[in-house]
């Protein structure tokens, strides 16, 4: 007589997702710390002070870490130590242009669909970056940099075009420690900032001013860069 097949027992489901969502996390904070230049070029990431410092396990941040080096965010060469790339200014003119022209599409598209509670937004994080470079704290500049410019990809309405601004600031983010190396490396002001002409385009709906304006930020901050850079 044939026996009745046992049903198998039921996926762990609910373990799969915290552990999922725990690496998610990690993935997200790591890569915000690299966007804001936090972590540094040719810095050695420690798994162990990485879960500490985030108050997990080292299972996630070793699966977060291990997915950056996949996208090409880190490296790993030896296959044991996962590092922050260092830049060179092939790589990082790569991404300059880059950069330029998906940004620059997105300040094109906010323009068409930006409200004044947007500006308003975009010109809070302008005034912190401000402040930041008025009183040579480069982390705080680096940070509202970072936000105006996501937060103006995220005005274009186009959440694919924002995920590849993020991915592009995650690559580049550490390279912008050159550009505040020391009193003497700090951008002389421009009259008016790029990121004012940017709003100034915005209020007007003109989607080429706009464009313009965010592109002429991107290559005038990054001129700087490459004279800091190696070959």
């Amino acid at each position: 007589m044939r026996h009745k097949q046992e049903a198998d027992p039921a996926p762990e489901v609910f373990g799969t997702v915290e552990r999922s969502s725990l690496s998610t996390q990690a993935y997200q904070q790591i890569r915000k710390a690299l966007m804001v230049g936090e972590l540094k070029p040719g810095q050695k990431l420690n798994g162990r002070e990485l879960a500490l410092r985030l108050g997990t396990s080292l299972t996630p941040v070793r699966e977060a870490l291990l997915q950056m080096v996949a996208e090409g965010i880190l490296e790993s060469r030896t296959g044991q130590s996962i590092t922050v790339p260092k830049p060179t200014r092939s790589v990082y003119g790569e991404l300059r242009d880059i950069r330029a022209e998906v940004e620059g599409l997105g300040a094109e598209r906010a323009a068409q669909r930006i409200d004044d509670a947007g500006i308003a937004e975009l010109a809070a994080l302008h005034d912190g970056l401000v402040r930041g470079k008025a009183e040579r704290d480069y982390g705080t500049a680096l940070r509202f940099n970072e936000a105006f410019h996501l937060g103006l990809a995220r005005q274009s309405g186009m959440p694919r075009l924002y995920r590849v601004v993020e991915g592009l600031w995650a690559q580049s983010g550490p390279f912008l420690n050159y550009l505040y190396n020391g009193p003497e490396g700090w951008p002389v002001g421009d009259d008016p900032h790029a990121h004012v002409e940017v709003m100034e385009a915005l209020r007007r709906r003109d989607g080429a001013g706009a464009r313009a304006a965010i592109v002429k930020d991107i290559l005038r901050g990054g001129a700087g860069m490459m004279q800091r850079l190696p070959d």
